[in-house]
């Protein structure tokens, strides 16, 4: 497999400020881009120009102007080729900081990727996407285990727990936990604000409760989101 150069960085050098050029430089790198990866996975399935070409029903020479770089490619033959290969475009247009999907999103989203995770990736001798998957992976566990210990602290005999349950009406446990997750995501500031009110109403994280400000004691109130804060610290 090539090693392909950054293609952003490449976007961001001024190699002319004349249109037609900045557009065949970017045709040019495409065609590259992609013929690369269109070998590449005939290579994996163990096909010849030739046995690939009788799959298509074509020519061999028809096969090798798909993957030559330096040939126009129609959109429809291409998407046959990999459609053989069982293999899918991806395509997404960007303006700005909007990042458009035009293919089928369903299994595969494509996102923008800051530097500074690539720069992390290469640290960790990692490709980008395998970097970016085991940080998901982490994330969604650490996430689940939070939640988890959030119910646990709920059901618990503790008494800043009992208080919390009395005030949660008809709300479950798990419910309240994933309200007081979307808190502690929340600026110290802004936590035991955002905790009072899932508390004094029964609204969730960051929603009004004016209206409501009246009916409760909201000393009392602040005194038990802060006690409660306290015990998600421990956690």
């Amino acid at each position: 497999m090539m090693k392909k150069p950054n293609f952003q960085a490449w976007l961001q050098q001024k190699v002319s400020d004349d249109p037609e050029v900045i557009l065949a430089g970017k045709l040019e790198y495409l065609r590259l881009y992609l013929t690369d990866a269109m070998r590449e996975i005939r290579n994996k399935a163990g096909l010849t120009q030739t046995q690939l070409a009788k799959k298509l029903g074509v020519q061999q020479a028809a096969v090798s102007k798909l993957e030559s770089a330096l040939k126009e490619h129609e959109l429809e033959s291409v998407l046959h080729y990999l459609h053989v290969l069982g293999a899918d475009l991806l395509v997404a247009v960007k303006q700005g900081d909007e990042l458009y999907q035009a293919s089928d999103n369903e299994g595969s989203l494509l996102v923008d990727v800051p530097d500074v995770v690539v720069q992390k990736a290469l640290a960790a001798n990692m490709s980008l996407r395998e970097y970016v998957r085991v940080a998901i992976e982490k994330f969604s566990s650490e996430d689940d285990g939070l939640r988890i210990a959030l119910v646990n602290l709920l059901e618990s005999d503790d008494s800043v727990a009992v208080k919390v349950r009395e005030r949660l009406g008809s709300r479950t446990t798990q419910e309240i936990a994933v309200e007081l997750k979307k808190c502690l995501n929340l600026s110290e500031e802004e936590r035991i604000f955002a905790v009072k009110n899932v508390l004094a109403a029964n609204v969730a994280c960051g929603e009004s409760n004016r209206g409501s400000s009246d009916e409760v004691d909201e000393i009392e109130l602040l005194d038990l989101a802060e006690e409660l804060l306290e015990k998600l610290a421990d956690i």
